[in-house]
């Protein structure tokens, strides 16, 4: 509640009175990074860990992406594909979020290569522009009822128009 509180202002008081606690929730101290934590499993801690390095990635991609934006090459990220070059420890990390990776990035494609250290390179995204999620991707118009859309958004307003 001490986390939100700056956001539900009210919800987290009334949450704070239910739950017997002195004072006010906004009046009390922010958790410390170790009560955050507490309770956790030695796997948690581990995806922990290795969010924290894939936000170390995400840094770098992200510098190459202004990069190639402020080179024209790109107008917005999502008109781009990230090459990355791992090895190491990093290598098997990023082939296991390797689905995750364009959402953590904001892009349509990521290539992951095996090579030394960490290299990124951004490339034009292929395919065309989906005109709901606005990725990139080459199966735009697979369904003939969306010629517009990819295949995932298709699926999702198929769902959504019949349940």
């Amino acid at each position: 509640m001490r986390l939100v509180a700056p956001l539900l202002a009210f919800t987290s008081e009334e949450v704070w009175k239910n739950m017997k606690q002195p004072g006010s929730v906004h009046t009390a101290f922010f958790p410390e990074p170790g009560e955050l934590t507490a309770g956790l499993s030695t796997e948690h801690r581990k995806r922990v860990e290795n969010w924290d390095r894939l936000m170390e990635v995400r840094e770098d991609v992200l510098k190459s992406l202004e990069t190639a934006r402020q080179e024209k090459f790109i107008g917005a990220p999502l008109e781009a594909r990230v090459n990355l070059w791992a090895n190491g420890s990093l290598y098997p990390l990023l082939e296991r979020y390797a689905q995750e990776l364009p959402a953590l990035f904001i892009v349509s494609q990521v290539q992951l290569k095996n090579g030394d250290g960490l290299s990124v390179a951004i490339e034009r995204a292929d395919g065309v522009k989906c005109q709901r999620c606005w990725k990139y991707t080459t199966d735009v118009g697979a369904n003939a009822d969306f010629p517009t859309i990819c295949a995932g958004c298709s699926d999702a307003v198929t769902e959504i128009l019949h349940g």
